[in-house]
């Protein structure tokens, strides 16, 4: 029988209670089902299933995963060496679904930000070849320095629903986890490396992702860009495959309110994304102001995601021809010039920080813009560029100074 993603969460947070599993209820989730189309408690795979816009995974499957890992937390076994592969160190990102490369940059992590940070040898285990204990803390070295530069207040490890620092331990000088857990972990990686590689096959041709990129960011992104959402789930195409069997939006539904009929009569899910042109439209993407409520186009769930969160090409939109038409799309933003506050608001912080300077100094400013009533903005800009000297002013940008830059904007990407 299948239930809803709620109500799985809410079994798992009744039997899940012991410490490592805090944040075991949490991973069910329906933003990780993208990359696999399955979400993980210990070593077992739920695959996620769509029903009327609802993502919903099998009870028996997960009563069977809640009662496994219930069984290691009460009896996780003896402790193994975890095996960590510091001789790794240099490639560029801590967890590529590793989790032991996870565990790895997490005791990096940690290290850097105590009070008293331990010399990198102590984060080795004892007895590495001096070869390998050489090359580690010398690459340890330079972690630690940038991972203290790094923000605080990240959230714990969790892998498969299991906080992965709750189990490990330092025994005899060496990083140790539970035999229990240890299995959970691999059974989970080698479960999720084959289905991440099915879900790297796209479903028309049969091509396979290049996989050759350098960075694991850079691999991230190209999944997400072949990744579509429909009204059943998520499925993988390349950008042929995509534009192949997805028409581009050509406009017939400028004017329209998002809440006409003609728009529910209509389904996005037959166009490309207008703003990406790479993904499957999902929704009838629609400007959010009051007086407006003007269809913009259809979009990708990624990309509708995206804009409400100020993410990906939504933090430099005047960069990007296909996002400045789209949000311009809106018939009341085009008629009147102007913008939804949150990207007018990025708009003129940007003209700002290209253009304001402080005497005959070059550099570009910080810029925070407030939106004043009458329409313009207050913006307060920082010069940092001048070491023990702060350099702070305010200028005024009225509401015609906004206008032209929007009409500025459309003529640049028309």
């Amino acid at each position: 029988m299948l239930i809803p993603l709620a109500a799985a969460q809410a079994t798992a947070a009744s039997v899940l209670t012991a410490p490592p599993l805090r944040f075991a209820a949490a991973g069910l989730h329906s933003a990780f089902v993208r990359d696999t189309g399955h979400l993980y408690l210990g070593a077992t795979a739920l695959p996620g299933v769509k029903r009327g816009g609802v993502w919903h995974v099998d009870q028996a499957l997960l009563d069977g995963a809640l009662q496994q890992l219930a069984a290691v937390a009460a009896a996780p076994g003896r402790l193994v060496p975890l095996g960590l592969p510091w001789t790794e160190l240099n490639r560029g990102s801590r967890f590529d679904d590793d989790w032991r490369l996870a565990v790895q940059g997490e005791l990096v992590d940690r290290a850097a930000r105590a009070r008293r940070r331990p010399p990198a040898a102590d984060l080795l285990d004892t007895g590495l070849a001096p070869a390998v204990h050489r090359q580690a803390v010398k690459e340890l070295n330079r972690l630690l320095l940038a991972a203290a530069r790094e923000p605080d207040g990240r959230d714990p490890l969790v892998v498969a629903g299991v906080v992965v620092m709750d189990v490990v331990r330092r025994r005899a000088g060496v990083w140790s986890i539970p035999e229990g857990w240890a299995e959970a972990l691999d059974q989970w990686r080698a479960e999720h490396l084959a289905l991440l590689a099915r879900a790297q096959r796209c479903a028309g041709c049969g091509m396979v992702e290049d996989r050759s990129r350098h960075t694991v960011a850079a691999r991230a992104q190209q999944h997400r860009d072949w990744r579509s959402s429909g009204a059943d789930g998520w499925i993988t195409q390349c950008p042929a495959c995509a534009g192949g069997e997805h028409p581009l939006y050509g406009g017939s539904m400028r004017g329209v309110r998002y809440t006409s009929e003609r728009r529910r009569a209509t389904r996005a899910d037959g166009y490309l994304c207008t703003v990406c042109g790479l993904r499957q439209a999902v929704i009838w993407d629609h400007c959010h102001e009051p007086d407006h409520d003007f269809l913009r186009g259809p979009a990708c769930g990624s990309c509708n995601q995206a804009e409400r969160s100020q993410k990906g090409i939504w933090r430099a939109f005047w960069n990007h021809g296909p996002a400045v038409r789209h949000l311009l799309e809106c018939n009341g933003c085009r008629t009147t010039g102007t913008l939804p506050p949150q990207h007018l608001s990025a708009l003129a912080a940007a003209r700002l920080r290209a253009t304001a300077r402080h005497g005959r100094c070059t550099a570009e400013p910080a810029a925070v813009v407030e939106q004043l009533p009458e329409g313009g903005f207050l913006a307060r800009l920082h010069c940092a560029a001048h070491p023990g000297r702060e350099v702070r002013w305010e200028e005024t940008v009225d509401a015609a100074q906004v206008t032209g830059w929007v009409a500025d904007l459309a003529a640049e990407h028309s």
